[in-house]
């Protein structure tokens, strides 16, 4: 099925949905860079697939769990799909994983993607990020961290994908773009922040605190942002 699925699922959705627009606090370059979204519970990674302008050039990571069926179930039930309190939390638990195995790793799949792993095959999740990264595609980011049902830690975010940062100045010599995003799902609008970025020859991790500060100002349009 493949990416047949992928164009076949978006067009159909977009009949039945309202489009989400685009707005840009400076016009995007056209250079590859990393779209770093906030989650809105579903809502982020749901509409950036189906109405963000650049993702017809972009790669998106999404976990490796929920890509294999195998390891589907487990994944939905530590993802905080439904309360723990709830009361019909032992239904949920023993119906919903199986059903979602059928039904989620064939959608995931058919979306142009990085697989995004945490244990030692890390590596190949950088390795295919750099490779398209280089091959003149973007990334797309969620790197809030889940708390609960519903719920994000507004406070800090995962700062793992940041590595990228060093590999593609390594790499070309560059500093590569971070482009927050912050979904308006009241609105239906992306606001798309003026980009971030790492300061040449200067140590990654000196800098990743005033990185994330920027990025959480941008996803959550808190006071601030812009270049670093």
């Amino acid at each position: 099925m493949g990416k047949r699925f992928y164009r076949f699922i978006v067009p159909a959705a977009r009949l039945v949905t309202r489009r989400v627009t685009t707005e840009w606090e400076v016009p995007f370059d056209g250079e590859p860079c990393v779209f770093v979204c906030n989650h809105e519970r579903a809502s982020g990674p749901i509409r950036m697939v189906m109405d963000f302008p650049e993702m017809k050039n972009s790669r998106i990571w999404i976990f490796a769990d929920p890509l294999d069926r195998k390891s589907v179930p487990a994944y939905v039930r530590q993802d905080h799909w439904w309360r723990e309190d709830a009361k019909l939390a032992p239904l949920y638990n023993a119906v919903i994983p199986p059903a979602v195995s059928l039904v989620l790793p064939p959608i995931l799949r058919s979306i142009p993607h990085v697989a995004v792993y945490h244990d030692a095959r890390a590596v190949s999740t950088m390795r295919e990020s750099m490779k398209a990264l280089k091959g003149g595609q973007n990334l797309i980011i969620f790197p809030e961290l889940p708390t609960g049902y519903h719920e994000h830690d507004t406070a800090k975010i995962n700062e793992g994908f940041l590595y990228i940062l060093d590999l593609y100045e390594r790499a070309t010599g560059k500093a590569l773009k971070m482009w927050p995003v912050h979904l308006d799902m009241q609105m239906h609008a992306f606001r798309v922040k003026a980009p971030i970025c790492k300061a040449l020859s200067v140590p990654l991790q000196e800098q990743v605190p005033e990185l994330c500060e920027r990025i959480l100002d941008g996803i959550f349009e808190r006071t601030g942002g812009g270049h670093v």
